[in-house]
């Protein structure tokens, strides 16, 4: 059984408010626009929260879109108390091209975090040496565990020495108690067999899986129930499309599915980028067309023991100058089970001349989740 919500919807320009209470089944239809309420504009006094960085690439090719990305983790750090927030999370393509002036930029914008906030950072196909033709990065030479202390204090081991491709960390905060896998885009099978053995040493925690590509948006287009799908190697732009497949040592995203997430009830979320926002042309036709919105999707999956797997894709890419500066913020509910999604803009916030702009909605930018319980009750 699987519950999900899907996206082909452009973001709307209204305020929700982040204290703002409803259940799965009163999520806006497409279209629709939640009202503004008197509640206060922040989490529960007891949330907390973890971010999702998109694909931060378009940022970096331009000096001054870069001061987007700065902008954004600035207000994470600004922010930290406010919302709580106790980890940052970033799904790939950190860069667009596997260049220094681009690793220098974004190097500055994360840069801030250090010593104040830990954060994770997955390796997407442009982090890769020409667009994932191979597998070399310069991500190492500009990011280490040195950087900042709060990234040293959760990290738990790496696929390679002194390599942050592949790597786990142990995050525990209120009554969760996190294994957390950044796997490289296209693992290998080395990868996902390193990181099976990590996942059966630790049983006794629940998991996340960071990486680059897992499931699309374009999918839902052509599925009769509108469930996004995890990728296949004939989904557009898997791992596949790319130089690092030609022995065909990767796996997409039903490959990894099966592979990894499938065999171990532990994982409750897996989140990735990369992809695209598109909707069909029209009703009755197969040809699609991009659209500049946000691509953003999300699909539920039980285990046979119930457990539950939440699955996220998030990009803002396409947005203007990069991204917009939008951002995902997951509040963790004090009642140890509910997390809300939001999506909000740092940029807008400061120059839109609506300030609720800042905030999207619809029923995959704004949704509520529930989780299994932690491991071991």
């Amino acid at each position: 059984m699987s519950d999900h919500r899907v996206l082909a919807l452009p973001m709307m320009p209204r305020l929700l408010v982040f204290s703002l209470l409803f259940a799965t089944s009163l999520l806006p239809s497409p279209g629709q626009v939640l009202a503004k309420t008197d509640a206060p504009s922040r989490p529960s006094e007891k949330s907390w929260t973890i971010a999702i960085i998109p694909d931060t690439q378009y940022y970096v090719r331009d000096r001054e879109d870069a001061k987007l990305f700065t902008e954004l983790t600035k207000w994470l750090t600004d922010n930290q108390q406010t919302y709580n927030i106790r980890l940052a999370l970033h799904v790939g393509d950190i860069v667009d091209a596997n260049d220094e002036d681009q690793w220098k930029r974004a190097k500055s914008s994360l840069s801030l975090f250090d010593g104040k906030m830990p954060y994770i950072l997955a390796v997407g196909n442009h982090d890769l040496g020409k667009n994932s033709s191979d597998r070399s990065t310069l991500l190492n030479d500009y990011f280490s565990l040195r950087d900042n202390p709060l990234n040293e204090e959760i990290f738990g081991g790496s696929f390679e020495e002194g390599r942050l491709e592949n790597a786990y960390y142990h995050f525990q905060h209120g009554d969760r108690d996190y294994l957390i896998f950044s796997l490289e885009f296209g693992p290998r099978k080395e990868v996902v067999a390193w990181a099976n053995q990590v996942a059966s040493q630790h049983r006794d925690q629940s998991f996340i899986l960071l990486t680059h590509e897992f499931i699309d948006q374009e999918s839902t287009l052509f599925s009769e129930d509108q469930r996004p799908r995890h990728t296949t190697p004939t989904t557009k732009n898997s791992p596949y499309s790319y130089g690092i497949a030609k022995e065909g040592n990767v796996h997409c995203g039903e490959e990894l599915w099966e592979a990894l997430v499938s065999k171990h009830s532990n994982f409750e979320f897996v989140f990735n980028g990369h992809y695209k926002a598109f909707r069909k042309v029209d009703s009755h036709s197969d040809e699609v067309e991009m659209v500049r919105e946000l691509a953003a999707t999300h699909r539920s999956d039980n285990y046979p023991d119930g457990r539950k797997v939440h699955q996220m894709l998030f990009n803002a890419q396409w947005a203007p100058r990069g991204g917009e500066g939008w951002v995902r913020l997951l509040e963790f509910l004090p009642d140890g089970k509910t997390v809300k999604a939001w999506t909000v803009s740092p940029y807008l916030a400061r120059t839109a001349g609506d300030p609720a702009s800042a905030w999207a909605t619809g029923s995959n930018l704004q949704f509520t989740l529930t989780l299994p319980p932690p491991m071991g009750q």
